[in-house]
């Protein structure tokens, strides 16, 4: 693919997303894009992957290509829309497609054999795709866009969601992609969210985009004051003990998803639980969470009661705030970031009820204290997801719940706004006694108040310190 835009905009309905762009992109060579959230990285790529009109720019060569996003899509049959719940429901066979259902439908099946060995795919084959966790459904959709050889493959966000051995992998992957002279273009944060092959990139700042060399990149992040900040008003809860599992296990279609899992947390702790993709993190939480219909034939203490006495399933939501990465995409599209923020006081998935003066008041202040007050009133899907990330975090700390888990909340921000958000989580750690269990593949997003851990690898606890 060759392309060479001058003075070049995008713009979808009135609303101008770059105002200047002023790049080239020569035959067979690949591009990094690289810049800080919400500064247009994800809006250039699906441009140049055609999916976007470009204003005032010469047309560019049509080629096949594929552009594979970050953010997680449970894929259903006949266009039907999913439910968060019905990934731990029976699904019904004519409407949830199986991982391999969906490999069929490539046409270059010996380059997609190949790649699913290389992923270590072969035991997710039989399962439903909307089963997958979100490092899983990562794979999946590389694997899917991979094998399918585009002349032009367009990933965001490559790394996102994926444990550090998969990274490893994918970057051998891709290096070996650029050295064969197949064209990439990749998105990303920093100069090490690319592979070391990679030498040309496009810098985009918001408003404009422009060529760069790799040892010419200057990316400077505001230092964000480490102080603990000033939260609003918290109710602590007067539980001791959170949560107790004793020989939890789990299994699917003959395959044990969890086995004989101890845990017991108490008020006030800080745990992060860790794992490589598949290891069990996702169904563990779930299975806490009260997503999974089978917990409730487990050993499983909530808040000092065994879970199926006689509560209902929103009565442990509403002691719970929950945030994946998946979340975002499950809300009603056009309501506003408060009216997102406000439905954390339901622990509904969307605003049905109407929100008091008191709390619409209050979601301003959260706002407010991670810089994002003005877009109080704009419709949440129109926010970077980046924002919708952080949004997020706020809706599941807006009812001031005795226990929050965050499963990969940080995902796809860049290091100024996982400072600010650190910030947050380390002020309710000092301030509450709220207990937090913390999910990531990364140490350096990890709060420094989180001081407890639990490792799972196949399903089983390897660490507990």
């Amino acid at each position: 693919m060759k392309l060479y835009w001058q003075h070049a905009k995008i713009q979808i309905r009135t609303s101008l997303l770059l105002d200047s762009i002023n790049i080239h992109i020569n035959d067979g060579e690949s591009y990094g894009i690289i810049g800080s959230n919400a500064s247009g990285k994800t809006i250039l790529a699906k441009a140049i992957a055609g999916l976007l009109p470009v204003r005032d720019a010469e047309p560019a060569e049509p080629v096949r290509s594929v552009f594979v996003s970050f953010q997680s899509g449970f894929q259903l049959k006949h266009g039907a829309r999913a439910y968060r719940q019905q990934r731990w429901n029976l699904p019904d066979a004519e409407f949830v497609p199986t991982v391999r259902e969906l490999f069929e439908k490539v046409e270059k099946q010996e380059k997609l054999q190949k790649l699913i060995r290389d992923f270590g795919f072969q035991n997710h084959l039989d399962r439903f795709v909307i089963s997958l966790s979100n490092g899983e459904q990562r794979k999946f959709e590389l694997i899917k866009a991979m094998a399918d050889e585009p002349e032009l493959l367009v990933i965001d966000n490559a790394f996102n969601g994926l444990d550090a051995p998969s990274r490893v992998l994918l970057h051998d992957m891709l290096n070996k992609m650029v050295a064969q002279g197949r064209q990439l273009v990749l998105t990303g944060l920093k100069p090490d969210d690319f592979p070391v092959s990679l030498k040309h990139f496009i810098h985009v700042d918001g408003q404009s985009a422009f060529n760069v060399e790799r040892s010419n990149i200057r990316l400077e992040y505001p230092a964000v004051d480490e102080q603990l900040c000033e939260i609003p008003r918290w109710e602590n809860s007067t539980y001791d003990e959170i949560i107790d599992l004793e020989q939890l296990s789990l299994v699917y279609n003959n395959t044990k998803i969890l086995d004989r899992i101890n845990w017991r947390v108490m008020a006030g702790e800080k745990w992060v639980l860790a794992g490589g993709n598949g290891s069990g993190k996702t169904s563990l939480l779930n299975m806490i969470f009260g997503d999974n219909p089978r917990a409730y034939k487990c050993r499983i203490r909530l808040f000092g009661r065994q879970k199926g006495t006689g509560e209902s399933i929103w009565d442990i939501k509403n002691r719970v705030g929950f945030v994946s990465p998946e979340m975002h995409q499950y809300l009603p599209a056009g309501q506003s970031v408060n009216d997102v923020l406000c439905s954390g006081f339901f622990t509904s998935e969307g605003l049905y009820n109407k929100p008091t003066s008191y709390q619409r008041i209050l979601a301003q202040k959260w706002l407010q204290l991670i810089k994002l007050g003005p877009l109080s009133d704009l419709p949440f899907n129109v926010l970077v997801s980046s924002h919708q990330r952080m949004v997020l975090v706020l809706r599941a700390l807006i009812k001031n719940p005795p226990l929050l888990i965050f499963d990969e909340p940080f995902q796809g921000l860049d290091p100024e706004n996982i400072a600010v958000m650190k910030n947050l989580l380390n002020s309710i750690a000092e301030h509450t006694n709220c207990t937090m269990i913390f999910v990531s593949h990364f140490e350096d997003e990890v709060p420094a108040s989180f001081n407890r851990r639990l490792t799972l690898q196949n399903g089983m606890v390897v660490l507990r310190e």
